[in-house]
């Protein structure tokens, strides 16, 4: 899979997670469209990072891409919110989903599970959350991997304690946490990022070093 293989709300995903990357914070990045696949808002990770645009929430460990993509849509400002969807390359946390179910979101696309943090298991846990007939879509398997390959150099070149998270995603995408290893080690993330390259350039070349 190729940059321009990805519809436009997956581009923009993708696009954030890069941003992020490059600025520290983790690479997630999330994108809310409405009824018609027209995109609304725009969140990305800002854990790491001070300031950020109005509204934003920045260096906090709340300040996750779903969060900052939801904080921009109410459902007071858009009534036909649940018939919106929210998009990003890893699977919303425990509080991100609780913040799709309560900001009335009821459709989820992920790129990538997260074995060890995902929170989408909490579809159906009580009669409330039953009630709100979410639809969850994802993994996707070639986004997967440029997600986990991607996410898995950011850890090993930032976080000296990196095994748990990368034992855990090893489990469902060995080819992802293999190549990211390989980039971070290489050096070949760190002259991506000197070299500013876009996020087009990052997702073909992790794609070439997946084979795909």
């Amino acid at each position: 899979m190729k940059w321009n293989d990805l519809d436009i709300p997956w581009q923009v995903c993708f696009d954030l997670e890069w941003e992020s990357f490059k600025k520290g914070s983790v690479p997630i990045g999330a994108v809310i469209t409405d009824e018609r696949g027209y995109i609304i808002s725009k969140g990305r990770n800002m854990i790491f990072e001070d300031g950020g645009s109005p509204g934003d929430v920045a260096r906090h460990k709340i300040a996750h891409a779903e969060l900052n993509a939801i904080m921009r849509v109410s459902e007071f400002d858009y009534p036909d919110i649940r018939k919106f969807t929210i998009y990003s390359t890893f699977e919303p946390c425990p509080m991100c989903f609780g913040a799709i179910v309560m900001a009335n979101i009821r459709n989820i696309r992920f790129a990538a599970r997260d074995r060890l943090a995902g929170g989408t298991i909490l579809n159906g846990a009580t009669d409330y959350i039953r009630s709100k007939n979410i639809s969850i879509t994802g993994p996707f398997e070639k986004m997967e991997e440029v997600q986990i390959a991607l996410h898995t150099a950011f850890e090993v070149m930032r976080n000296p304690n990196y095994e748990r998270l990368l034992n855990a995603w090893k489990l469902d995408c060995p080819a992802g946490v293999e190549t990211g290893m390989r980039l971070a080690q290489d050096g070949v993330i760190k002259d991506m990022i000197d070299g500013d390259k876009t996020a087009s350039d990052v997702f073909d070349l992790v794609s070439d070093y997946l084979g795909g």
